[in-house]
């Protein structure tokens, strides 16, 4: 991953303080990642680098995996499953469902009619139950959405596989109750670290497992991710690019852009942004305080928002995320319409996008806007696993610069009980 904030309009002058403020912290941090106790609200950062549970979660992919599995059913909702979600339409496409990659991963988040019907009758034509896995996953083991949808999952499952009950696993808090029902019913089960939030908790056995059951190579993905690590905790500037981005942001913010755009040009990227919208708004949005994080995808939002970023308030910082390595697809030399645009003849896909992206460049800097550019070069499970880390220790250090907890969500508590209240009296 390659950071450039060259045209992010802040100065070395203006960063500094906020670097140097920051690096007692940084110190706690460096101490926290060399262990594997998960003691503390930081010990996400240990995950990378937990060997042991590399070793657990392989093996339990390997036992999981079927010779006929085609399909891996996610339920889970937020921290849950973003980061999955984000990891695997990163390798496999937004387009994955109509590939021939096998097996897919299929996520069932909220509680619609609509996707669980679809997902249904993806089921209905399976041969058996060892062409599918459901993984479900629930930190506390009582959020509601994954819970219902895990029994109409189930129920189906019966009536349909007759004993299909070995095809559902559990990941959860050991001895929450859903712990305890999977224990009771002998059913396969992993635990996460108690210290380890949801939003932080994609390398633990929540993105690990269903990613490994995909075919996704866990261990590249824990690779970078470890570097970012190490890069993170750095004292070198030039090589902490959590600690850059989050001064930053942070020097932003103060200066009256409590918008961050993170604008990434590719569909296949969405639910990256969409992962990193959700570490951004629990983590920092609290005590009156917050930044707002909205997602934008190249070029297709440029359509659609460009107006607004352009000629609207100046009021955003903007993340320009991209990886341009494809070149399947080119502009035959004979046109069906000539004329219409110029210099098409010949071009990749590509290279018309690597044209438009400059193009954004180029608006934000004759307006003097700011922004920061990320290079995900091949977008594989290494360059991944970095950008996860990097932008997890990046809140954690913008969350010391606001002053609040990056590591609570105690607000999201007031729709759970009202729903769990509501519940009682519906029909």
């Amino acid at each position: 991953m390659k950071f450039s904030s060259t045209k992010a309009l802040v100065t070395q002058t203006q960063l500094a303080p906020l670097v140097d403020s920051l690096d007692p912290y940084r110190k706690q941090l460096s101490a926290v990642a060399k262990k594997t106790d998960y003691l503390e609200p930081e010990s996400s950062i240990q995950l990378p680098g937990d060997g042991d549970l590399l070793k657990r979660m392989k093996a339990a992919a390997k036992r999981l995996h079927t010779p006929t599995l085609q399909y891996v059913i996610v339920i889970g909702i937020g921290g849950s499953n973003l980061g999955t979600q984000a990891v695997y339409e990163a390798i496999a496409g937004s387009m994955n469902l109509l590939a021939d990659r096998l097996p897919k991963l299929l996520f069932l988040d909220t509680v619609t009619d609509e996707k669980m019907t679809a997902v249904t009758r993806v089921l209905e034509r399976l041969a058996t139950k060892d062409d599918f896995l459901v993984v479900v996953i629930s930190k506390s083991g009582t959020t509601t959405e994954p819970v219902a949808n895990m029994e109409v999952l189930w129920e189906f499952c019966r009536e349909h596989f007759k004993n299909a009950h070995d095809r559902f696993v559990f990941i959860t808090d050991e001895g929450t109750k859903l712990w305890e029902v999977a224990r009771e019913r002998k059913l396969e089960a992993f635990t996460v670290p108690d210290q380890v939030g949801g939003r932080y908790s994609v390398f633990s056995a929540v993105g690990l497992l269903p990613l490994a059951l995909s075919g996704i190579n866990i261990e590249e993905l824990l690779d970078g991710a470890r570097q970012a690590v190490q890069d993170g905790v750095t004292a070198s500037p030039q090589n902490n690019h959590s600690i850059i981005s989050a001064c930053l942001t942070f020097q932003h913010l103060q200066a009256g852009r409590p918008i961050h755009n993170t604008f990434l040009f590719s569909p296949k990227f969405e639910a990256l942004g969409k992962w990193y919208r959700q570490l951004v708004a629990e983590s920092l949005g609290k005590d009156g305080k917050g930044i707002t994080p909205i997602v934008s995808i190249g070029s297709t939002d440029l359509h659609s928002m460009a107006q607004l970023y352009w000629s609207g308030p100046d009021d955003k910082f903007t993340h320009l995320v991209f990886s341009f390595t494809g070149t399947v697809h080119s502009i035959p030399q004979h046109l069906v319409l000539p004329g219409l645009v110029a210099n098409l003849q010949g071009a990749s896909l590509e290279k018309i996008m690597r044209a438009v992206y400059g193009g954004v460049q180029a608006a934000y800097e004759k307006i003097d806007r700011p922004y920061v550019e990320i290079d995900l070069g091949k977008a594989d499970a290494w360059e991944l696993g970095y950008y996860l880390q990097f932008r997890m220790l990046e809140v954690m250090y913008l969350a010391r610069l606001m002053e609040v907890n990056a590591f609570d969500q105690p607000a999201v508590e007031m729709y759970k009980s009202v729903t769990r209240e509501l519940l009682k009296s519906l029909d």
